[in-house]
């Protein structure tokens, strides 16, 4: 199933695109949804093509639901876009396409498309991704008024 979710950003997409390659972004808007802590090594500053990092996720914060594994298959530099290949105990793929694109000179759309594939679980796992990713657009929103 796919989830695809986007939103408008008060900010121009070269500032947008620049705060989306930080880890600290990623660890800002799924607070307080969930929370992860790397197994590896600390989290890189900015992600890269071809890293594969794995962590430990926490919905809510507290509720474990294994080790996920994150490939950060491509960072397209020139288009906006990081296309990561993701899985954990629960989900067998989860393909995220995160997409910038210009709308005007202050603005942005900023978009999230997830392909998921859950087994039996992926209705429930799309139902909470969808809601998940409209949780980390608004508060993606109100971080980008202040870039």
């Amino acid at each position: 199933m796919i989830v695809d979710v986007s939103t408008i950003l008060d900010c121009s997409a070269a500032k947008a695109w620049n705060e989306v390659q930080k880890s600290s972004l990623l660890l800002h808007v799924i607070r307080p949804l969930a929370r992860i802590v790397s197994i590896d090594a600390s989290f890189p500053q900015r992600w890269s093509g071809g890293l594969t990092t794995r962590w430990r996720t926490f919905i809510f914060g507290i509720i474990p639901i294994g080790v996920r594994t994150v490939h950060i298959e491509k960072i397209d530099q020139k288009n906006y876009q990081i296309q990561s290949r993701e899985n954990d105990p629960l989900v067998t793929r989860w393909d995220h396409l995160v997409s910038i694109k210009p709308l005007a000179d202050s603005q942005s759309i900023y978009r999230d498309t997830i392909d998921i594939d859950a087994g039996r679980l992926t209705f429930v796992v799309w139902a909470w991704a969808n809601w998940f990713y409209r949780h980390r657009q608004r508060r993606w929103r109100a971080l980008a008024k202040t870039l």
